[in-house]
């Protein structure tokens, strides 16, 4: 006889296998696709030297996927899984302006607030503040036109305590400076997202990182989700390589400059899975956003290019992305010291999906196949497009300046370069040429709106500022005013002859050198030519080694060292030496024959001498960077 006991374990073990056997069939009919999109990913991270791969995919009703690929650690050999934690750099941006709009929501914040009104303390310079004061939504979408941070504010390598309240907005008060009306035109600011930490402190009477954890991190469960304020290695954390010559090179971790608000998010997949299914979702927690709130921090406010009726662009801490070919997708992007991050998500498709490698890598590969997995099953939308009314936008042809960079110093021969031309209408086509000389046919929807010929959504708009000045914004957040080529002309002019006068040192000196080996030349007259060359050479390495270390080893921009230094003397030095060739030229003036070489060699060294005014006059000679 059968203990009923031993029956009944019998039945639980058989009804068990069953159960489980159904599970298995249906995930591997469903997990067959997620699969494929597996072995893709893996294949893109080895040729694309990626050590380390977070991954979460979400859609409106599931997790698809939540776990990583390759190495968290490749000195330990730790895997990424779901709960290894990623730095995510500014992708931590979306999380700020989303605890600013929950104080929008309840009441205690607007987004037209004045700063100067919520904290008059912020040292910052607007000389519009009578007429256009810099207000919250302006810092959102980083229209306040605050310059980007400075290279020496870049990382902290104190390794004291994180700078809080109105002591971390003063660490970063050098790129504060209004440099247009507020609300005209975007450039990305760092910055501006420090200033929005503070805010949020004044307004919630707590750390910026901490109402954030409490309102945000809390509700959705992001257990494992954190602000990095103090540079520490966690056990947990994936750690950020630099990949060059074949190697990868572990990176250290640095605490942030300011109070962290534009970079300090470190999180993991499963977490950003349940972040992603709230955004998709909403969720009934009164501390969290609701759907109307949600689909406001889509919308864009403040430019002048959204007055004119384009919503492409960067809204309240989140862009738009319009290069894929069934849906657009909002989201942020990230870059860190040996981190890059992408959070992207379209609510009306229900999609998103978040990635994060652990070096500084190309995620485009990676990318487009987690969206070809994830638009599979949308069609192409149809392509629209209506006539111009040539007689209103005729009259807009024309020139037109670029007009807002990145950083002023660093960007500023943007604005002598970086113009466009509206060259002509046809149908429903705006033609465009390019500073390089490229043509763009960009397909008209509506309204002075228009789109690329590939694109679904418009990201160009044609239009007239309240002032009745044309301007024209697009490539990005690009913002471009019609003024007369005639003086731009004039500025390019006398740059193109300093660098021809470069060139033709170059050749002067090489076929010098032969002639004093020769003694059918002076060696103190071929320093005339031969000066500016070296000076050149110091220049160009010096430009090259700032941009290593940009990539690298930010750290050495904080400080007086031997690159810091080397990068100052290395521009420098193309100065002093163009001025020693100048003064050479001058004591040698009678001695030199015929008359036609003293005439050339001066208007060389007039344009060489105008290079290095308009150098020094924009900072890029004279400055130490340590001290900028």
């Amino acid at each position: 006889m059968i203990n009923l006991k031993t029956f009944y374990l019998a039945m639980f073990i058989v009804a068990i296998y069953f159960t489980a056997s159904a599970q298995v069939s249906t995930a591997t009919k469903s997990d067959s696709n997620i699969s494929q999109l597996y072995r893709r990913l893996d294949t893109v991270i080895q040729n694309e030297h990626i050590p380390g791969l977070l991954v979460a995919i979400v859609k409106k009703d599931s997790i698809l996927y939540s776990g990583g690929l390759g190495y968290a650690d490749l000195k330990q050999r730790r895997q990424v899984e779901h709960q290894t934690q990623f730095h995510f750099a500014s992708v931590t941006k979306f999380f700020v302006a989303m605890g600013i709009q929950q104080l929008v929501a309840k009441g205690k914040l607007k987004l037209n607030d004045r700063i100067r009104d919520i904290a008059p303390e912020i040292p910052f310079d607007n000389h519009w503040e009578a007429t256009d004061p810099v207000r919250v939504v302006h810092l959102l979408e980083h229209t306040a036109g605050f310059d980007d941070v400075q290279l020496n504010c870049m990382v902290d390598i104190s390794r004291k305590k994180p700078l809080a309240g109105i002591d971390a907005i003063k660490a970063v008060s050098n790129s504060l400076r209004v440099r247009w009306r507020p609300g005209t035109m975007m450039s990305y600011s760092n910055p501006g997202y420090n200033v929005l930490g503070y805010i949020i402190e004044k307004v919630s009477g707590m750390p910026w990182n901490r109402y954030l954890e409490e309102q945000i991190f809390l509700p959705l469960n992001m257990h494992n989700s954190i602000f990095d304020l103090d540079g520490t290695h966690r056990p947990g954390f994936a750690t950020g390589y630099d990949f060059q010559n074949g190697e990868y090179r572990p990176m250290p971790f640095y605490s942030p400059i300011g109070n962290g608000a534009g970079s300090a998010l470190v999180s993991t997949a499963e977490d950003m899975a349940k972040f992603m299914l709230y955004l998709l979702n909403g969720n009934a927690d009164s501390r969290l956003l609701n759907n109307a709130g949600l689909k406001e921090m889509e919308t864009i406010h403040s430019t002048l290019a959204s007055g004119a009726g384009l919503q492409t662009g960067y809204a309240l801490g989140n862009d738009l992305f319009p290069n894929n070919k069934k849906v657009s997708l909002r989201g942020h992007n990230g870059k860190g010291e040996g981190f890059v991050s992408w959070l992207f998500f379209n609510r009306e498709a229900g999609i998103a999906y978040a990635i994060a490698a652990n070096s500084v890598v190309n995620m485009w590969p990676i990318s487009q196949a987690i969206e070809e997995f994830l638009t599979r099953d949308i069609s192409v939308p149809k392509p629209v497009s209506l006539p111009i009314n040539e007689q209103k936008i005729k009259p807009l042809l024309g020139y037109y300046q670029f007009m807002n960079p990145k950083n002023e110093r660093w960007e500023f021969y943007r604005r002598i370069f970086g113009g466009i031309e509206l060259t002509a209408v046809s149908k429903d086509r705006l033609v465009v040429r390019k500073e390089n000389g490229q043509l763009d046919s960009l397909v008209h929807v509506g309204n002075g709106i228009f789109r690329l010929k590939d694109d679904i959504l418009p990201a160009f708009v044609l239009a007239k500022d309240p002032n009745g000045q044309p301007f024209f914004q697009g490539y990005g957040n690009s913002f471009y005013r019609k003024v007369s080529p005639a003086p731009i002309l004039i500025q390019k002019l006398p740059i193109y002859l300093g660098l021809m006068a470069i060139l033709i040192y170059l050749i002067y000196s090489l076929i010098g050198i032969f002639l004093t080996l020769f003694r059918k030349m002076k060696l103190i007259d071929l320093g005339i030519p031969l000066l500016p060359i070296i000076g050149t050479c110091c220049f160009l390495a010096a430009y090259r080694l700032m941009g290593q270390t940009d990539a690298s080893h930010k750290e050495l921009f904080v400080s007086f060292n031997g690159t810091s230094f080397s990068i100052f003397l290395g521009m420098l030095l193309f100065a002093i030496l163009v001025v020693v060739s100048s003064l050479l030229l001058y004591s040698r003036w009678s001695q030199l024959n015929p008359l036609w070489l003293r005439l050339f060699l001066a208007f060389n060294n007039f344009f060489l001498c105008y290079l290095i005014a308009l150098l020094s006059i924009n900072g890029w000679i004279g400055v130490p960077i340590w001290m900028m």
